[in-house]
């Protein structure tokens, strides 16, 4: 028997938006940063198509991670906790079974 995803309010799905939209300002920021230190190291054109390389996968990665749908918000959330985006006292709002459960996956 499969489990039914948890219902969320309007509020919860707009606390669950603004906490991946800070998550991702982290990371975008974080990468940023990276990005910035790893052009500067750039000595041949090796380096060039690694950067890029490595552009690319990062771009599917944050994008895959961010593709927010309401099913789904829970194992999303866990990720970005468990990945340091994200602080669990950010999900202040949502109710207990909902936090208890984005903690216990981000724990896995």
């Amino acid at each position: 028997m499969q489990e039914q995803a948890p219902e969320w309010s309007e509020t919860e799905k707009q606390i669950a938006r603004e906490a991946l939209s800070t998550a991702y300002t982290r990371e975008t920021e974080a990468l940023i940063t990276e990005i910035r230190q790893k052009a500067s190291a750039i000595t041949q054109m090796n380096d060039v198509w690694s950067l890029s390389d490595y552009l690319n996968a990062k771009r599917y990665d944050i994008d895959g991670k961010y593709d927010y749908r309401d099913s789904t918000p829970i194992f999303v959330l866990a990720k970005l906790i468990k990945e340091g985006w994200l602080h669990s006292d950010e999900l202040a709002g949502l109710t207990p079974d909902k936090r208890a459960k984005v903690a216990a996956l981000a724990r896995m």
